[in-house]
């Protein structure tokens, strides 16, 4: 049975960083196994899911926003095993749930562009990053 979460003072922190690291995500923290800035980011945001099945962490993500004007999606991930089965779509519902009226940004992965393109986001043409490092996601 799936279970979606969004308490997250009892989630078992290494888990999370397991999914990350699995899927790439998180920029790259999970591979790093940089764990406490993974929870701390966690602990920092607006809103956060977290899915389960059977004890086993299978997706997660989190928005974080001024709850007025802006709100920014980060960290969608699914395990490839569970992935076409509507749980990145209910992560988002889920995240946007009350969240209707605010502006909402992301960046995609270049294998999800389709996927948000689905749910309703539309490339935008202005918008700008500075990564900590060099990306792929960036023009130079």
């Amino acid at each position: 049975m799936i279970i979606y979460e969004t308490e997250i003072n009892n989630l078992d922190w290494e888990k999370l960083v397991d999914l990350y690291d699995e899927t790439d995500m998180c920029i790259g923290l999970g591979r790093r196994r940089e764990t406490e800035k993974i929870r701390r980011a966690f602990q920092n945001s607006h809103q956060t899911i977290t899915v389960w099945d059977s004890g086993v962490i299978i997706g997660a993500g989190r928005m974080i926003s001024d709850g007025e004007c802006y709100g920014w999606i980060h960290d969608i991930a699914v395990l490839p095993a569970y992935r076409k089965q509507g749980i990145g779509q209910a992560i988002m519902d889920k995240l946007m749930e009350g969240n209707e009226e605010l502006l909402v940004g992301l960046t995609s992965s270049f294998e999800a562009v389709d996927f948000y393109s689905k749910l309703g986001f539309n490339k935008h043409k202005t918008a700008m990053a500075k990564y900590p490092g060099r990306s792929d996601y960036l023009y130079y």
